[in-house]
Formats: structure tokens, sequence, C-alpha cells
């Protein structure tokens, strides 16, 4: 039990580096660094596939393909799009709590017969809405002008786009594994790599006009280059491969209700990194909303568990 305690807060850990990297980039941007992220990723979902003859995408089928693309975008590019640019915006540790709602959030939304009923979850949810109602009201009381509350009113919405996309990808995903049974996880993890690499795509021509990337001016400066590419390598092969096999370990050595309480972790770990980088600590109104919004996650996920074990 502890390698898979261990494997779960590793992997929350290097999740937990994706809500800084768009901070460590500049001057290009949270999308440049989304393309970079996800052309690695799928740079190392080709070398996975390579030693099977690339047999996984000769066995695509035209349903296969688009629900790739439609993962790839709502768990991955589209997501990591609208986190990477809410972060210059929102502050790091806001975007990381607000996301950190994501499973009650996806829990809710895929209420089925046989879960608790919705009034079992009134505390906890009661919780996240105060933890949430915290955080936000003092970044907004921060904020300053009418500029600033604008720009982290943006940044707030970019954050539950992702969380409602990320959302999408949760119920789809298990759905398209379950209806694929000869797939393995491994290819299945590659071809979704693929799928998002592909999707992002037509964003690029979107995204440059929007005025949403460095590009060209920022190709000047040689060590920005650099930090793009070691962003994009943490974050594409470390926070992408790497972390979502630790989570398979997890998965597996762990009791269905600590694995999913581990997923918290992310959070944390987003929350500390963005505090870290802005050299601080939290504010009362940070702790206090934190603890309240973790709480009630913990607390909701327990609750579905003991639900389903019944």
């Amino acid at each position: 039990m502890l390698a898979g305690v261990a494997a779960g807060l590793l992997a929350g850990a290097l999740w937990g580096l994706t809500f800084i990297a768009p901070l460590g980039v500049a001057p290009f941007t949270g999308f440049d660094l989304t393309v970079v992220r996800f052309a690695a990723y799928a740079a190392a979902s080709l070398a996975l596939l390579a030693p099977g003859g690339f047999r996984a995408l000769r066995r695509l089928d035209r349903r296969t393909v688009r629900e790739g693309l439609l993962l790839g975008f709502t768990g991955y590019a589209g997501y990591y799009a609208a986190v990477a640019l809410a972060v210059p915006l929102a502050g790091a540790p806001l975007v990381a709590l607000i996301i950190g709602a994501l499973p009650l959030v996806l829990a809710l939304a895929g209420h089925a017969q046989g879960n608790p009923p919705l009034r079992r979850l009134a505390g906890p949810l009661a919780l996240v809405a105060a933890g949430l109602l915290v955080i936000n009201g003092a970044a907004f009381h921060g904020a300053g002008d009418a500029s600033g509350r604008a720009a982290l009113a943006l940044g707030v919405a970019l954050a539950v786009l992702g969380l409602a996309l990320w959302t999408v990808y949760g119920l789809r995903n298990a759905a398209a594994l379950a209806a694929r049974p000869g797939t393995s996880a491994a290819d299945w993890a590659a071809l979704t790599g693929l799928g998002a690499f592909v999707s992002l795509l037509p964003m690029i021509p979107f995204a440059w006009v929007m005025g949403l990337t460095g590009l060209p001016g920022a190709l000047a400066d040689t060590a920005a280059v650099m930090r793009l590419v070691v962003w994009g390598l943490v974050t594409g092969v470390g926070a992408s491969l790497l972390a979502t096999w630790l989570w398979a370990i997890a998965s597996r050595r762990l009791p269905v209700s600590l694995a999913a309480q581990l997923i918290v972790s992310e959070t944390v770990f987003g929350v500390l990194y963005g505090l870290a980088w802005e050299w601080r600590a939290p504010s009362l109104a940070e702790l206090t909303g934190s603890v309240l919004l973790l709480a009630g996650v913990i607390a909701a996920v327990g609750i579905f568990e003991r639900a389903r074990r019944v």
C-alpha cells in the first residue's frame, strides 16, 4: 500500500506542475506552452506505439478516430489551453483550487442510480461553495481597479471552462475504454495523446489572430525558448505520460476510496507550487477557502465510495 500511496502522491506532484508552468515561459504564452506540451506528448506516444509496429494506429476506425479527437481536446489540449491562459490572469493558487472541485463535479455529473441521494451531499457541496466564495471574493477584493477585476474574471471563467471540458472527458473516457476491451491502457493513452495534438492544430490560426501567442517576437529570446522547451517536456512527458503511469500503479495497489481522495493531491501541490512561485505565504482567505474546498471534496468522495460499497 505504501508504494501505491507514494505513486499517487508523485503523480499529484507532477500534475501540480502544470499550474505554474505557464508562469515560467514568458514572453511566450500559455497557448505556446500548450502546443509544445502536446507536441512532446504526441512524440512520446509515437515512441510507445513504435515497438508494436504502430498496430494500434492501423486498426483505427472512424468512430475511434472521432472519439480520440474529442477526448484529446476535452481532456488535454482544450482543457490545458484554458488552464494555461487562466493562470497568468487569476494566479496559480486560485486556478488550482477551482480545478480542485473536479472530483465532486465529475461525481455529480455522472450521478446515477445506486449513488447517494443529493441531499446527503448538501454538506460537502456547501463546504465547496463556501471555499470558492471565500477565495474568489478575496481575489476580486484585492484585484484593484476595473481592469484588474476584468482580467481576474476572465481567468476564473477560463478555469471554469477547463473544469467543464475535463468533466466531459471524464464521463466519455471510461465509456470509450469499456467499449474497446481489446485496446490496452498504454495504447489508449498514446492514441489520446495523438488526438490531443491533432485537435490542437485548428486552434493555432485562431490563437494567432487573437494574439494568444508570443510568436514571432519571443523567438529572439534564446533563454525564453529554452524555458519553453524545458517546461514543454516537463508537462508533456512528466505530467502526462509519467504521471498517468504512476496513477495507474496507485489505482492498482490502493482501495478505490483512498485512490480517489489522493486525486486532491494535485490541487494541494498546485497551490503550494503557486505560492512558492510568488514567494509568499497563503493569505487567511486563501487558507480558509482551501481548507473548506478540500474538506468538501474529500467528504463527498467518501460519501460516494461508501454508497458504492453498499
